[in-house]
């Protein structure tokens, strides 16, 4: 039997970098998996056609989760097709590029919070009663180690990745006693599409080089953290952060 045979898990921003590593993680695990995209999302399309060609359960919902009403229409449609929600994987994210407060527009803000952290309050209010009502879950939110110290974003981008660590341990402290497990994962320097043309400058290079894993890591190591945090074996595990990072941050950088 395959670890996550008989479970259903929800993906947003599920078809690409990070959320694809999950979504393709789960599904060789043997889950029901729920993977949201962005409306008109072509990477969305391409992994429809190659998941329906494999055999795999799954369900493509577009929408985007800065909007509650799309959140909710993701949760119903989830529900519809699979009855119950065990696991819940919030990826999607927007980035700022790195913008100071004194730099940063404020379309840029506004969308970095919306989808950063209202989007993960939406997907919360969706996912925790539904939880409650059938007795727990996994409620996984990812970070950053812009969650946790500055420099590794613009203010938007590490306001809102402090913010969804802030919410995981309220979520924990109000409802885990209903059995809902609700974590966070803080990437360190993951090499995916968007991220790969900072990562591959020499400035990155040489700060990555001093680092105890001396480079970058890859999608897969997030989604391994995301399967253990997900299963019994985290069955322990409550309102914790778990760094993904290589190490970047055991020391204080220059």
């Amino acid at each position: 039997m395959k670890r996550y045979e008989g479970k259903t898990a929800i993906v947003t921003g599920g078809v690409s970098g990070i959320g694809e590593a999950i979504t393709l993680s789960f599904l060789k695990e043997g889950a029901n998996v729920v993977i949201n995209c962005l409306p008109g999302e072509e990477a969305g399309r391409k992994m429809s056609e190659e998941l329906k060609k494999s055999g795999a359960s799954f369900l493509m919902v577009e929408g985007d989760i800065s909007k509650k009403e799309d959140v909710e229409r993701i949760f119903k449609q989830a529900k519809d097709k699979y009855q119950k929600i065990d696991i819940v994987v919030s990826n999607a994210a927007a980035f700022d590029f790195y913008q100071p407060l004194l730099e940063i527009e404020d379309k840029t803000w506004k969308k970095v919070i919306d989808v950063n952290l209202n989007g993960n309050y939406y997907i919360s209010r969706s996912a925790v009663p539904h939880m409650i009502e059938n007795g727990g879950g996994a409620l996984i939110f990812i970070s950053s180690i812009a969650g946790v110290i500055a420099g590794h974003g613009g203010a938007a981008y590490t306001t809102s990745k402090h913010g969804v660590i802030g919410l995981s341990k309220q979520i924990t402290f109000d409802y885990g006693k209903y059995g809902i497990r609700c974590n966070t994962i803080s990437p360190g320097s993951i090499y995916t599409p968007l991220s790969g043309k900072f990562l591959d400058m020499p400035k990155a290079k040489e700060k990555l080089a001093r680092t105890p894993h001396g480079t970058y890591g890859h999608p897969q190591d997030i989604a391994n953290a995301v399967l253990f945090l997900a299963g019994e074996e985290a069955s322990f595990v409550y309102g914790t952060n778990l760094m993904v990072d290589g190490g970047n941050l055991v020391r204080k950088w220059d």
